[in-house]
């Protein structure tokens, strides 16, 4: 999760030239040029609801529109170059669900449900495949409102929103990983809930932490390169490694939501986990257990 910049393209001329492209018969001409003002001012609708899925309703357009405007986004003629623009600025973290890639291009407003955003600049975000697993999902309960955050338009993106928690039967050895909302009074707070649920664990965030753990467990210092390799003195000087590394993670990737902030923070906030973590780290450097 992470806030990006809105694209700075002019939506209005760029949907205005494709649709007098004459060229484009076979596609969008002359249903978007016929149906040009309905598609603008939905522009304007969702830019001015920020991208709000309560507060924006899909227009009606032909179906020739509909499959035309979806050609022209797998195949963007060069009025729409745009396309290919925004889905090579893909960030190093996905802006949907925190992982560490990004090389696809997600529409947040599903095209198949509302096809007049099909080539909508604001509706196109750089994503990794968590907008394939999300499929159709834009909106949850309507009695809580919760919905899909967008990445342009929801500031709450900014701030650190996740963190997840560590439990154990056999000194951790085998852990269940939870991810955990960081603040319920959060004012959106039930939509940060829906999108953890709906995008972040279906994108795969639970493996990815029990695997890094699994390497954690090994040798901490290898995973976390903040800790010294050299004893600790006490879980203090723990505690400064993993904030220094925590503030690595949050500048680096830009955002407090990516999956290695959410691994550290969520040891920095289980006092069982720093202990056992203090202890592991200084038994391996004295011998007295075996890291394999």
């Amino acid at each position: 999760m992470k806030l990006l910049p809105c694209p700075t393209i002019d939506d209005e001329q760029t949907t205005s030239d494709t649709a007098n492209n004459t060229s484009l018969h076979k596609t969008s001409y002359p249903h978007l040029c016929n149906q040009l003002q309905n598609i603008l001012r939905q522009y304007e609708n969702y830019i001015q609801h920020r991208g709000n899925a309560w507060l924006i309703t899909s227009i009606p357009i032909s179906p020739e529109l509909k499959t035309g405007l979806s050609k022209n986004y797998s195949f963007p003629p060069k009025e729409l170059k745009c396309i290919s623009e925004i889905r090579k600025s893909s960030p190093d973290v996905c802006p949907m669900c925190g992982s560490l890639k990004s090389y696809s291009l997600d529409h947040v407003f599903p095209k198949e449900d509302y096809p007049e955003l099909a080539i909508f600049s604001k509706n196109l975000v750089p994503a990794c495949d968590c907008n394939i697993k999300r499929k159709t999902t834009l909106k949850g309960d309507a009695a809580t409102r919760e919905r899909v955050l967008h990445p342009y338009f929801d500031t709450c993106f900014q701030a650190r929103q996740i963190s997840c928690c560590f439990t154990s039967q056999d000194d951790f050895r085998i852990v269940d990983v939870s991810i955990e909302v960081i603040d319920p009074e959060h004012p959106e707070y039930n939509s940060i809930q829906f999108h953890i649920k709906k995008i972040v664990i279906p994108s795969g965030i639970i493996n990815w932490l029990v695997g890094e753990w699994v390497k954690l467990r090994r040798k901490p210092a290898n995973i976390i390169q903040t800790i010294p390799l050299r004893l600790l003195k006490d879980q203090n000087a723990l505690k400064e490694c993993l904030l220094e590394a925590l503030t690595r993670y949050d500048e680096g990737y830009g955002t407090p939501n990516n999956w290695h902030s959410i691994f550290v923070h969520g040891i920095l906030n289980s006092p069982d986990v720093l202990d056992w973590l203090f202890n592991r780290h200084n038994d391996i450097f004295l011998g007295r257990v075996d890291p394999l």
